[in-house]
């Protein structure tokens, strides 16, 4: 069994129906599985860590997130005066510039990097690096609709009532509502990490800055996990 700092990152991206259906929670439970956004509302068990960026997800979720907080999971968001007073959460400084981006000393600087569309994807993945996670499995990570039968963004979309300026509009993920955003890029930042494995589990994704795998293929990856 290998003893490696992995962690599985789940954003909002409509792939990840084809793990549900797959039986996803039960083959992650027990791991060191992180919650973006509204995740944690979808998943039946609690994360180890919920993450976020916009300080208008806070504000609509906030009894929810206290809710999340009081049961022991660890919160991180965008530093803001908003968090000042509150010391359960922990807070970085960030840039979207990827030429100031810290990689392993963003702990240090207590700078994350977050890409110019402010992406709370890259947000984690930046903390993932920063922390020393050797294996990080980016799941939903889609970039916009990925299914060309189904008209989702994501795959709590229709499930749960939530307040966002991103769900359900996949044109934010598009130049004149035809061509993938440049800042998809903004994810090739990661890139100069030699010895860090990032696997993105969306094959339609739009993201090609990190290998893709099949959930078949992920579930093979992580069932020996130590966490």
């Amino acid at each position: 069994m290998e003893n490696k700092k992995q962690c599985i990152i789940i954003g909002g991206g409509y792939s990840i129906k084809e793990g549900i259906n797959k039986g996803l929670w039960e083959k992650i439970k027990g791991l060191d599985v992180w919650s973006l956004n509204f995740a944690y509302l979808a998943m039946p068990y609690l994360p180890t860590r919920q993450l976020w960026v916009d300080i208008s997800f806070f504000n609509n979720n906030i009894d929810s997130l206290q809710k999340l907080n009081q049961q022991g999971v660890p919160m991180y968001a965008k530093l803001h005066s908003r968090y000042s007073i509150i010391k359960e959460i922990q807070t970085f400084g960030t840039t979207r510039e990827r030429r100031y981006y810290t990689g392993k000393k963003g702990i240090e600087k207590n700078v994350l990097y977050i890409g110019r569309m402010g992406s709370v994807g890259i947000f984690a993945l930046s903390l993932a690096v920063a922390e020393g996670y050797t294996d990080i499995y980016a799941l939903g990570y889609d970039f916009g609709r990925v299914d060309p039968i189904v008209d989702k963004t994501h795959f709590y979309e229709g499930e749960l009532q939530v307040i966002s300026s991103g769900v359900g509009r996949p044109q934010i993920y598009l130049n004149k509502d035809v061509h993938i955003r440049r800042e998809v890029e903004d994810f090739d930042a990661f890139k100069k990490e030699k010895d860090i494995n990032i696997y993105n589990v969306s094959p339609l994704s739009k993201i090609t800055s990190f290998p893709k795998v099949t959930y078949d293929e992920f579930f093979g990856k992580v069932k020996n996990v130590q966490m």
